[in-house]
């Protein structure tokens, strides 16, 4: 057990790392561009794209294809995990070329589709179009990425696809900084480094597959079973694993609708509220996918009653039991997420104006988005469970419960923007997207195998909750000294404050026995 929280918490290192140059790059964006008409045509024109990417990058395709490429790396068969590869890739390409050259031809209506509010022949209309072609070879390389990271995954290999977000914001920050004064309009240098950033995560990644063997064009067949499967099933995959952000996209469309900058204002909430979802959540989903795909072939769950008390779960057994493995997991990120979600509730808007509250972006704008921020947050907890629930269904070879879930979680988010939206603006959309994830939730893990101790979890959940409670008090407590400071000081009193609240929440964990902060002590500490 120890082994795999060590391998999620290498992989959340490395996205540490990128989370925090997705940072930078949203701060240079919001200093050059702002909150505007300009910002909301790149935000409304790589929507798509960067729903697509985030896909890919939580592992859609890998959970259609990493339990056959899991079975052939199992079974030392390279030549045939070798012939899935190329022939995926085979159909990617033929399909992304086909994509790329209707994107560009049909432009125009498409972002009827994701901008309504857009009137046709506006500035802001022809510009999002001229952003959104000049992004287009960037969905090929997304789906060729993300093939690749299946292999890779299924080999054991995590630390190459965690590592190419970085490549991406490197990419994207450069080109602005360099590069916005040299092209026009201004705005078109962000396409620009998003298509060159994919160029260069695609290079990336070449020489790792390379190195497995995924280039044995011997090996190559133009139909194989196992891709055929894994294409059928990929569809209701991505409707039950990427509910959240197809939500975040439809609050998006109805933004556009709403006053100049709510685009804005929720995109720059949405990315906050990813950085502890891709710390945490994701991590542990990415490692537990291929983990549980090997267990689940060898090893049923057990269906087993329980007394009224929480029976007790050894941390330290590496047992080979599905549903135990999938529990640490969940209770692990529960332990982690709450507590974010409570900090990021009490300094929203000292957070976001540490981060963008400068040059274009102003006070409005840090206002805005802070509200926004605190109704998506509200289901952070949700987004972050279900992710793990559904590589669980998914590793078990179950598609429907997942796919359900993801249409009611849909169907959820497009009538509560229609209802909140005039009323309470782009915040309301926010809302939205919050209930909405709970909704999945519930229906999801209502339905998940009984040999899952839900008690446990509950027990885990509020202990996290608790402890939470006391280092937000704590934390709204210690910035009521700092908010009327200067920049520079309030930057410290920031710091100060979250120093404070994690030591607080970590301490109470270490003082009351928590079990998952036992297992992360000795983990860190290297304590047997």
């Amino acid at each position: 057990m120890a082994h795999f929280i060590k391998k999620a918490a290498f992989i959340s290192s490395i996205t540490l790392v990128s989370r925090i140059l997705g940072m930078i790059r949203d701060a240079v964006i919001a200093f050059i561009f702002g909150a505007g008409t300009v910002s909301d045509a790149f935000f409304i024109a790589f929507r798509p794209f960067d729903l697509i990417r985030k896909m890919m990058s939580d592992g859609i395709l890998s959970i259609s294809f990493i339990p056959f490429f899991a079975e052939q790396f199992a079974k030392n068969k390279k030549d045939q995990a070798a012939a899935m590869f190329l022939n995926a890739l085979f159909f990617i390409s033929i399909a992304g070329a086909l994509l790329v050259g209707l994107g560009i031809y049909f432009a125009p209506f498409l972002i009827d589709l994701f901008a309504p509010g857009y009137s046709a022949g506006s500035y802001t209309y022809t510009l999002t179009c001229l952003l959104f072609r000049i992004m287009m070879p960037y969905l090929f390389i997304i789906f060729f990425v993300a093939l690749s990271m299946s292999v890779l995954h299924a080999r054991g290999n995590f630390h190459v696809p965690a590592a190419t977000p970085v490549l991406l914001n490197l990419c994207i920050i450069t080109a602005a900084v360099l590069f916005s004064n040299r092209v026009t309009p201004k705005i078109a240098v962000l396409a620009f480094g998003v298509t060159t950033g994919g160029i260069v995560q695609l290079a990336f990644q070449i020489p790792s597959l390379a190195k497995i063997g995924m280039f044995n064009f011997k090996a190559f067949v133009r139909v194989h079973p196992h891709v055929k499967k894994a294409f059928i099933t990929l569809g209701p995959s991505m409707i039950g694993a990427a509910a959240f952000q197809i939500n975040v996209l439809v609050a998006g469309l109805t933004a556009s609708k709403l006053d100049p900058g709510s685009v804005s204002y929720l995109n720059y909430a949405e990315r906050l509220v990813q950085f502890p979802l891709a710390l945490v959540a994701s991590p542990v989903a990415t490692v537990l996918l291929p983990m549980l795909c090997a267990r689940a072939g060898t090893r049923c769950l057990e269906t087993e009653k329980h007394t009224g008390s929480v029976p007790e779960f050894n941390f330290f057994e590496d047992t080979p039991d599905v549903s135990r493995l999938f529990e640490t997991g969940v209770r692990m990120v529960f332990f982690l997420i709450i507590p974010a979600t409570a900090g990021i509730i009490a300094l929203n808007r000292p957070i976001i104006l540490f981060l963008f509250g400068r040059g274009a972006f102003d006070l409005t704008a840090v206002a805005q988005t802070g509200q926004c921020l605190v109704f998506l947050v509200l289901g952070l907890w949700a987004a972050a469970g279900t992710r793990l629930f559904v590589a669980f269904h998914y590793a078990l070879s179950n598609t429907r419960q997942p796919f359900m879930a993801g249409v009611v979680s849909i169907g959820c988010n497009v009538l509560l923007c229609r209802f909140l939206a005039p009323g309470m603006g782009v915040t309301g959309l926010s809302l939205s997207v919050s209930l909405s994830a709970v909704a999945g939730f519930i229906l999801l893990a209502a339905s998940g195998p009984l040999a899952i101790r839900g008690r446990a979890v509950l027990v885990c959940a509020c202990r996290a909750v608790f402890m939470s409670v006391i280092m937000f008090l704590l934390v709204r407590w210690i910035w009521g000294f700092w908010s009327d400071c200067s920049r520079i000081i309030q930057a410290a009193g920031l710091v100060i404050s979250i120093s404070a609240g994690a030591c607080c929440y970590l301490l109470g964990a270490r003082l009351t026995a928590n079990p998952e902060m036992a297992m992360l002590t000795r983990i860190f500490f290297k304590q047997k």
